[in-house]
Parts: C-alpha cells; structure tokens; sequence
C-alpha cells in the first residue's frame, strides 16, 4: 500500500512507503516520488541499492500497473530535497519525462545519508478482469 504524505508516524511506519506531497501522480509527466523504510516496518525499501539497471519497478493503483525502468542510484544528504524537483537536481529545467523516485535512509538502520533510486516510465497496463500483466506472474524481473 501506498499513502500521501513521507511522515513516519503517520504513514511510513503503518503503511511501510509514503508518496511525498505535490510531487506526481504515477505515469503523470514529471518527478513521482516515494519514501520507504530500509530496515523497519516492513522494510520494502531493503534492498533499493541492489537494483540493477534496467530492472523492474511496478507501481500497482486500482486503475492498474504503472511500470518504470530502473536506471540510477545515488547518495545524498538527509537535507538534498531537490531528488523532489520534477526533473531531479535540475531546479531550472521543466520536466517533460515521467520519472520515479524512491528515497530510503542510509546506511539501513541509520539516518546520516539517503539513498536515492530512479526509474524512467516504460508503460502503463490497465486492470481487467485477466488480472495482473504476465510480466508479473510469469517470474519475470
């Protein structure tokens, strides 16, 4: 699940990842960004620095699944709010690609940096009544 707002007491710790206000929607032109813990509730963020170029990123909403590409990582400090921008660290350039952001702390149970992971739109598969897209039950990555 996915809720608004990054507060940990009112979302990231119940829920496990928060969509961080006035950034976009998923699939929306622009910055869709995302917190989640690394190594507590639920920790869905866990293994962020893993991720490879290329991979996967599937965001699932009631009207279906939004799939993204991974294609970066870096660190930053906790205070680097401009991973937010709708074009990322580019505060003077608008933004005409639909990308994702997903911020975590690290190291895993610290605080003193944060890693962040980018993924750039591919495509959008609507829910029907077939279910979920074979590329999420087939076990493809």
């Amino acid at each position: 699940p996915l809720a608004g707002g990054v507060s940990s007491a009112r979302t990231l710790d119940p829920i496990g990842l928060g969509h961080y206000p006035d950034t976009a929607m998923p699939g929306q032109v622009g910055n869709f960004a995302i917190a989640g813990h690394r190594g507590s509730h639920g920790a869905p963020f866990a293994d962020l620095p893993s991720l490879h170029v290329g991979d996967a990123v599937v965001v699932e909403t009631q009207d279906g699944w939004y799939t993204y590409r991974y294609r970066n990582l870096e660190y930053v400090r906790p205070d680097g709010v401009d991973v937010l921008l709708p074009l990322p660290q580019q505060p003077e350039i608008q933004a005409t690609d639909r990308i994702i952001t997903m911020t975590t702390c690290s190291p895993r149970y610290g605080f003193s940096e944060r890693a962040i992971a980018y993924g750039v739109f591919e495509s959008f598969t609507p829910r029907t009544e077939a279910g979920p897209p074979t590329s999420l039950t087939s076990g493809a990555a």
